[in-house]
């Protein structure tokens, strides 16, 4: 199967917080409502991590139907022809991956504060090539939540500190150890790995991040959610994940100045404005970019496979002879030398867009 513009299935995964809502509503379920399975991971061939609840075959990997109405794993696309969907210098550089990880995701509540281990952390002891650096764009924050995060420690505890805090789950001075970082609808925010956080209630986001699931999680229970003893602690103990951490203190406008990702502009028309939200240099794995489209425009071709998912307006994208509805949550996969032409139905189409870089 080689199709230029591949339309996402959706792919619901569960999660050890409540929310999804949202994502219930974009996919017109019939009694959309917040439960176990906040998150939608988007072109993904990085399987989910689970530890501790039943297995769930494939659960993660990012599906498409094929002519006669088949699921396919699009994992197995990338196999059979990655020349065609990835590109030549991305096959010979990452293989038939895709190179990143993208989420929708939507919380109801306040995420367990958690880190993930950094690239070199990960080489070195985890016997893996990637590490967990992700990225949050800021879709939307639900009306009657305050739109903040846990970003990096405000008051930061010594590692022994730390040790006790998790190990007792001494909650007061867990939270003693964070102020709320406010964020905005449009905000791009950079988490680098080793900074520990935990993004607040009622935030719906795009999240992009190297391609694995690699978590430890320091607060066990909330909201009457617990985290299964095997997903605390990466399959090992509080005593190696201690060393995930980077215990410096930061305060709100320190972590501010580092992580909020100011947009840099590539490009601008009458009809479009395509701005970089998060560079391969920060990333050193991928980029982030958002694509403005004010009237019909032709997007030119790349070298390399791109995620385009649309964050707002409705209209319609044209590869070849190929032609797909475009509205809010809509994803879709563009094969590399593929050209887009967009056209709109009122309002200007915002798009994000991801790609696997360096």
């Amino acid at each position: 199967m080689k199709q230029a513009l591949l339309a996402l299935e959706n792919n619901r995964v569960r999660r050890n917080y409540a929310g999804g809502l949202h994502l219930d509503l974009w996919e017109d379920r019939p009694a959309p409502a917040d439960g176990a399975q906040p998150e939608d991971w988007l072109s993904s061939t990085t399987p989910a991590v689970n530890r501790g609840m039943p297995e769930v075959p494939g659960e993660g990997l990012g599906r498409v139907l094929d002519d006669a109405g088949r699921a396919r794993f699009l994992a197995d696309l990338f196999r059979e022809h990655g020349e065609f969907y990835l590109g030549r210098e991305h096959l010979d550089r990452l293989g038939p991956q895709l190179g990143f990880l993208a989420k929708f995701l939507d919380s109801s509540m306040r995420l367990h504060t958690q880190v993930h281990p950094t690239r070199e952390f990960s080489q070195a002891r985890l016997g893996s090539p990637h590490g967990k650096l992700e990225c949050y764009v800021i879709l939307g924050i639900r009306p009657g939540h305050a739109g903040t995060l846990r970003l990096g420690f405000q008051h930061a505890p010594t590692r022994d500190e730390w040790r006790e805090i998790v190990a007792t789950q001494d909650i007061a001075r867990m939270d003693a150890c964070f102020d709320p970082i406010p964020v905005e609808v449009g905000q791009v925010w950079w988490v680098p790995g080793g900074m520990v956080h935990a993004l607040g209630s009622g935030l719906l986001l795009l999240e992009v991040m190297e391609p694995s699931d690699w978590v430890v999680r320091c607060e066990f229970e909330r909201e009457g959610i617990v985290v299964p003893p095997e997903a605390r602690y990466m399959g090992r103990d509080l005593d190696f994940c201690l060393d995930v951490f980077d215990y410096e203190p930061r305060d709100v406008a320190a972590v501010t100045a580092r992580c909020r990702v100011d947009p840099e502009l590539l490009g601008e028309s009458a009809a479009h404005r395509e701005t970089r939200c998060l560079a391969h240099a920060r990333t050193r794995c991928f980029e982030v970019r958002r694509l403005v489209v004010h009237a019909t425009f032709t997007w030119s071709a790349a070298a390399h496979g791109r995620l385009l998912v649309v964050a707002n307006g409705r209209g319609r994208i044209q590869v070849g002879d190929r032609e797909l509805a475009l509205r809010p949550g809509a994803r879709f996969f563009l094969a590399a030398a593929a050209e887009a032409r967009f056209s709109l139905a009122a309002e200007p189409l915002e798009l994000l867009v991801c790609q696997a870089c360096g």
